[in-house]
């Protein structure tokens, strides 16, 4: 039972918001400080996440072995909130560079004295 309440509840939390980052969809302030990409990238890494949450209950299903799943289960839920959690910081660090970037250009063009 309980693996249903967890399966219905995880998916009714984490899958609406991980959708809604794929389209682009954010709140005002967080597009503001932004881009659009990187709202992409964190919804495939909440994608990620939401995998990770139901691979624990899939193979407590299985036919595997209590500890065996067990086992497998942690390892999978590991390695996908690390993959998630390097999108993630790729996302941050390729916003970084971004602004990095533009302020050197910006920097380039007023030292120019040319529009």
């Amino acid at each position: 039972m309980f693996l249903w309440l967890w399966l219905i509840g995880w998916s009714a939390f984490v899958l609406p918001l991980a959708v809604a980052s794929l389209r682009g969809w954010a709140p005002k302030r967080v597009r503001s400080r932004t881009s659009p990409w990187s709202i992409r990238v964190r919804g495939v890494a909440l994608t990620v996440i939401w995998l990770g949450g139901l691979s624990g209950p899939l193979l407590r299903w299985s036919d595997l072995d209590s500890v065996d799943a067990r086992f497998l289960a942690s390892v999978t839920q590991g390695g996908l909130l690390v993959f998630a959690a390097g999108l993630v910081a790729g996302s941050q660090l390729g916003e970084w560079f971004y602004r990095r970037a533009l302020r050197t250009a910006a920097r380039a063009e007023d030292a120019s004295g040319q529009p």
